[in-house]
């Protein structure tokens, strides 16, 4: 038991490790506006070409929303990916509720906003215009 313990912990640190090096870059169809984000989607930077202040005000808001939700649905896949080898482990681990009568479920869904809802593909006015990629 105290082997299988170590194991899933040693694994779980490695998956802790390898989601803080995730970080997504978009680039919008004209090179304009670039947003990098980390592993939960939060921006960490937006670069903004020069020629980006010749448009309006709006256009360039529309431009770096929509750039920068292209960059969180890229996370959000590398987010999935790297953890993918832990869901047989917490599959693995009891209920809560079954070590702590009356405790919530921690494998039912939750009612708060999750980064699905958060990031939502079939509102994209933009979609298929930005050009993804990876930073690792």
């Amino acid at each position: 038991m105290d082997a299988r313990y170590e194991q899933q912990r040693s694994q779980l640190a490695d998956i802790r490790e390898r989601l803080s090096a995730v970080h997504a870059q978009a680039s919008s169809a004209d090179r304009l506006v670039t947003v990098t984000v980390d592993f939960s989607g939060i921006v960490t930077d937006v670069s903004l070409d020069p020629r980006a202040l010749r448009t309006t005000c709006a256009d360039l808001g529309r431009i770096v929303t929509e750039t920068a939700r292209a960059a969180a649905r890229l996370a959000h896949q590398q987010t999935t990916e790297t953890i993918a080898p832990i869901v047989d482990v917490v599959g693995s681990m009891p209920e809560l509720a079954d070590l702590l009568p009356g405790a919530p479920s921690l494998r039912e869904p939750d009612t708060a906003i999750t980064q699905d809802d958060a990031v939502q593909e079939d509102d994209d006015e933009y979609a298929g215009e930005s050009h993804i990629g990876v930073i690792t």
